[in-house]
């Protein structure tokens, strides 16, 4: 399914290409690193201090050798595909809150194992990443170790990383000990063992602290997804497409320099841009306008043959209430109905980056799995004769009888948080709210939750974290 296809022609990703190249080789993109420079400069790109103007011809070098699919290894050895329109759905991240009985709070290891949990009995997450949640409790210089050694205990899924700096590391450092551990977890010598994230500063520059972290995962062979964030009218301008201009060139920056250091390594194109809200001067994630963005996302990166990411289930509200439902459906539609390979924060967010909420997380599951229905559309067998069915019942007849039949269990998704039936009937059962119920459905699959089998070795990997 190519929904993009509805808003953008070739012809429009043609201009967005051309008008990209122009602001390369014009405007330029700094690049606030020696080494970067150093490798711009032998690769004959004219450098202006930290300023890198491109060539249409070194972009292209850099295209031919992107790739569109890989494999990456989960916590327990197996393989994962991504690529293609994967659809991969991977969890929250970065949010300092938790939505805990109705009231906001600074987050904890406790939450973070909780989410843990929640996440490995998930049956329609497919991905985790390392900042499910901030915690207040665990010493800034240790933290990432901390959230790394609970990933690899209580999950088995395959994991994506963003290395913060600390006072004792710089990102680079952070970004080798991580693939280090999860490595010597996974018992991977050579391979993809994570998906790294690097992002641009708007407009158009790529700080040291993201350089050094970019430069341990070509080295260490380890895929990266880029993603910007603009804001229009503060680091871009107010016109939608000229955002996607600046943040294509901004990407395709960053993408030149992958290829020129590991030709070949995966890199997800992704653009985390979104609408701005001018009257509280922030961003504003759950709007048309962010949805459009990802479309145009979903555009380039088919016309540049990479995989992509898009944000999933991202909203600005503040409670699970009618406008957390509309907007977090907005966003997640737009990406998957347009054959994404990977979606961030596919469940469990509230107010934008801010806050986690374990309810949120499995009242998302829902909308997830009625996308992905909605994506498989209706099932047509033209060697079928559907009439057959309808005349044997004839008018006013009834089709009810029997045992459920098996185009109903195969076609039909029946959601059991949401509220599918009269008034009358749910007042009967108690008056349970889809909050409650989710409420209700996080404290069972917790109680409920088995601890994946590690071995020895493994345990003395992480067991100083935990």
């Amino acid at each position: 399914m190519e929904l993009e296809k509805f808003f953008f022609t070739q012809e429009d990703a043609d201009f967005i290409h051309e008008q990209s190249l122009k602001v390369l080789a014009e405007t330029g993109c700094v690049f606030d690193d020696a080494k970067a420079i150093e490798i711009f400069k032998k690769n004959g790109a004219k450098i202006d201090g930290v300023t890198v103007y491109f060539t249409k011809e070194l972009v292209d070098k850099a295209l031919s050798t992107v790739v569109d699919s890989f494999e990456i290894y989960r916590p327990d050895g197996t393989l994962y595909s991504m690529g293609r329109g994967s659809k991969t759905m991977c969890t929250a991240g970065s949010p300092p809150y938790i939505l805990d009985e109705n009231k906001f709070r600074f987050a904890v290891m406790d939450d973070y194992v909780n989410i843990c949990k929640l996440v490995q009995t998930s049956d329609c997450l497919d991905m985790t990443h390392l900042n499910l949640c901030d915690v207040y409790d665990i010493d800034r210089n240790e933290r990432v170790y901390h959230m790394m050694a609970a990933l690899l205990k209580y999950t088995t899924l395959p994991v994506s990383i963003t290395a913060l700096m600390t006072a004792k590391e710089d990102t680079g450092m952070i970004a080798s000990h991580l693939i280090d551990m999860v490595a010597q977890f996974t018992g991977v010598e050579k391979g993809h063992v994570l998906i790294g994230c690097v992002s641009p500063i708007s407009p158009l520059a790529y700080i040291k602290e993201a350089l050094d972290a970019l430069y341990v995962y070509c080295e260490r062979n380890q895929p990266i997804q880029l993603a910007t964030c603009s804001l229009p009218v503060l680091t871009s301008q107010a016109s939608l497409l000229g955002t996607v201009i600046q943040n294509n060139a901004e990407l395709l920056a960053a993408i030149t320099l992958i290829q020129l250091m590991k030709p070949g390594l995966p890199v997800f194109y992704g653009n985390t841009s979104t609408s701005t809200n001018l009257r509280k001067v922030s961003m504003s994630l759950g709007s048309s306008e962010t949805a459009l963005i990802s479309l145009a996302t979903a555009k380039m990166a088919k016309y540049y043959h990479m995989p992509f990411r898009a944000s999933g289930a991202l909203n600005d509200a503040i409670d699970i209430d009618y406008q957390a439902g509309a907007e977090s459906a907005l966003n997640l539609m737009c990406g998957t109905l347009s054959d994404v390979d990977l979606v961030y924060f596919a469940a469990g967010m509230l107010s934008g980056f801010n806050v986690t909420s374990l309810e949120k997380y499995v009242v998302d599951e829902q909308l997830i799995k009625m996308v992905k229905r909605l994506y498989k559309g209706i099932a047509i067998d033209k060697t079928k004769d559907y009439t057959s069915g309808i005349q044997a019942v004839g008018p006013r007849g009834s089709f009810l009888k029997g045992r459920t039949p098996k185009e109903y269990r195969a076609e039909h998704f029946v959601p059991d948080i949401f509220v599918k039936q009269d008034y009358k009937s749910w007042e009967s059962e108690g008056s349970i709210s889809v909050k409650e119920k989710a409420s209700q459905v996080v404290k069972q699959r917790l109680a409920d939750y088995k601890a994946p089998d590690i071995s020895a070795e493994q345990l003395a990997i992480i067991e100083k974290y935990l």
